[in-house]
């Protein structure tokens, strides 16, 4: 048989039912039914409305081989049941940006249906009352496979499911995209799909009667689901009893952190290489614990280029005290080989200093924002204390620094989970970090400085407020470095310096994190490219005396690290009588 291609012209009698037209259909025109009786094309314009909620059947394309349905943006079909009846059909295209509805069962009836195509285009709406709004029932004797959806828009049932594809209808395809929205308000499943099939999701699966009910059921064996980007799904996630080699895949990004409630056998896999943890489905971001061990560096660098300025200032002496307000951002790339996670941080300070009799005092205050790039910030509060001596007798008079500190943070992060009504959930925790400073420096006249610098911390066990615990954590650090600094200008009223800095940092302290994801407990070992580290530092100091025992410097230090850490931090010294 010869393809023959019909565009249909309804016309305001109903007296032609039954019968394919090869004309286009003009506005506001209406007709009981259009059956295909050979390959054929329907096309429903804007204006255009096929059929009402009281008749079905209206786009009849039952057992024909490659005929399509477009409805364009503003044309409806209406049905009670059926409004595309495909069933028995190979080869089916269904376009739609328009609106497909049955008042009752099946907006679209894909029936022992092969290798059809349905394509829901942003704006376009696929809907059922009473009924599954697309299904696609395998009939005894039949075959209904290799069908493909792809929503950008809604697909919705009152009464059923939105997608329905069972008795052993096989090789489904469904993708619903970042704009596509797929659900139902009753206690059935939204997805129900049954052998080999697939179903990815970067848009919006739910279940809006409740949380608790399903949103995805597998009934049969071999079918992978797929959670990307910044979808969201609402529902548990289900496969049914004695089912097996169904698979569940989460690719949100490198250290996004979510818990998917889950019922039935499924195995996991994070396709950005999170871990996840069973027991339904979670992973956390390690940021974290991750940084613990690079925050301690930048720290110590901190407080020794404090000490540098000092010394520097020609202020070391026993009737003044001097001090510097200091500001830095900081960040730091992502890698997705070592699950290295992209962050900000902003910082403000204030270091002081006090001679002793035979040492000096310091004292620094500081508060930040850690900020990663997967809904997760560390806000957090530091003070730490001790001594500095630039000749100790009792270290081979080596310049000196021992210091000890506590850091109160609060972790405030966002999930995606399937067990709230909104599909995220907010949690947060507070928990105290402890941590100890020692900084050991062979200071010299024409070759660079040498000095050695070791940090320890520890953070006691704590909890979030879901979900997510963490098991206590020592970390610590050994620092080599080489520094120097060269006079550009320097004068009694004013001088000009520059300065450079080498670290290289190794981890010596547990590589380790045991965590638990709603009381299922893992161990994140973190990556060793993570535990070394190399630094290079480079700065200017200006300095001016504007009063008589009064003198202002700034400073500005920037950095540049082996672990695609960049910072730049500025400081405001004042030297003044305490």
């Amino acid at each position: 048989m010869n393809v023959v291609k019909i565009i249909i012209i309804i016309t305001l009698s109903l007296g032609l039912l039954n019968k394919s037209f090869a004309a286009d259909f003009a506005p506001s025109t209406q007709a009981a039914q259009v059956k295909f009786t050979e390959e054929s094309t329907l096309t429903i314009n804007s204006g255009v409305t096929l059929g009402t909620e009281a008749t079905q059947n209206r786009a009849h394309i039952n057992a024909q081989s490659d005929s399509s349905v477009t409805v364009k943006s503003g044309g409806t079909i209406l049905s009670l049941n059926n409004a595309v009846q495909g069933a028995d059909a190979t080869r089916l295209t269904v376009t739609n940006s328009g609106t497909i509805k049955a008042a009752g069962s099946k907006a679209i009836n894909l029936k022992d249906n092969i290798d059809s195509t349905i394509t829901n285009n942003s704006g376009g709406i696929i809907r059922s009352g009473t009924g599954d709004a697309i299904s696609g029932e395998q009939d005894s004797g039949d075959v209904t496979s290799g069908n493909t959806i792809t929503n950008s828009g809604t697909i919705f049932s009152d009464d059923q499911r939105a997608i329905n594809f069972f008795s052993d209808a096989s090789t489904t395809t469904v993708t619903n995209n970042s704009s596509g929205h797929i659900y139902n308000s009753n206690t059935n499943e939204t997805i129900k799909l049954d052998t080999s099939s697939t179903l990815t999701n970067s848009g919006k699966i739910e279940n809006k009667n409740s949380s608790d009910n399903n949103s995805v059921l597998l009934v049969g064996d071999n079918n992978t689901v797929t959670l990307k980007d910044s979808g969201l799904v609402i529902g548990t996630i289900a496969t049914s009893s004695g089912t097996s080699g169904n698979k569940l895949k989460i690719q949100h990004g490198v250290g996004q952190s979510y818990y998917y409630k889950t019922s039935g056998d499924f195995d996991l896999e994070d396709l950005d290489g999170n871990q996840i943890v069973k027991g339904s489905a979670g992973s956390v971001g390690q940021g974290a614990s991750e940084t613990i061990d690079e925050l301690l560096s930048y720290k110590s660098m901190n407080l020794r280029n404090f000490v540098r300025r000092y010394k520097n200032s020609d202020s070391d002496n026993k009737k003044e005290g001097w001090g510097e307000g200091f500001a830095s951002y900081l960040n730091r790339d992502g890698n997705n080989q070592n699950l290295a996670l992209e962050y900000d941080l902003y910082n403000l300070g204030a270091n002081l200093i006090y001679p002793l009799e035979k040492s000096n005092f310091l004292i620094s205050f500081d508060t930040g924002l850690q900020n990663f790039t997967r809904d997760h910030k560390i806000i957090y509060q530091n003070i730490t204390g001790g001594v500095y001596n630039s000749n100790n007798p009792n270290f081979f008079n080596l310049e000196t620094l021992l210091l000890s500190g506590v850091t109160l943070k609060n972790s405030k992060r966002t999930i995606l989970t399937n067990t709230t009504s909104s599909g995220r959930l907010d949690t947060e925790g507070n928990y105290i970090t402890y941590e100890v400073y020692s900084d050991f420096k062979k200071n010299n006249s024409i070759l660079p400085d040498i000095g050695i610098t070791g940090n320890f911390s520890v953070t006691p066990t704590y909890d979030e407020d879901h979900y997510f615990s963490w098991r206590n954590k020592k970390v610590g650090n050994l620092i080599f470095y080489l520094s120097d600094i060269y006079k550009i200008k320097d004068s009694e009223l004013e001088d000009l310096s520059i300065n450079w800095g080498l670290d290289f940092r190794n981890l010596i302290g547990d590589r380790n994190q045991i965590y638990s994801i709603n009381g299922t407990t893992a161990t994140y070992k973190q990556d060793s490219d993570l535990t070394r580290e190399l630094t290079l530092r480079a700065g200017m100091n200006f300095k001016k005396e504007f009063m008589k025992n009064g003198i202002l410097s700034y400073s500005l230090d920037t950095i540049n690290t082996s672990q695609g850490t960049k910072s730049i931090s500025g400081n405001i010294n004042f030297q003044i009588n305490f």
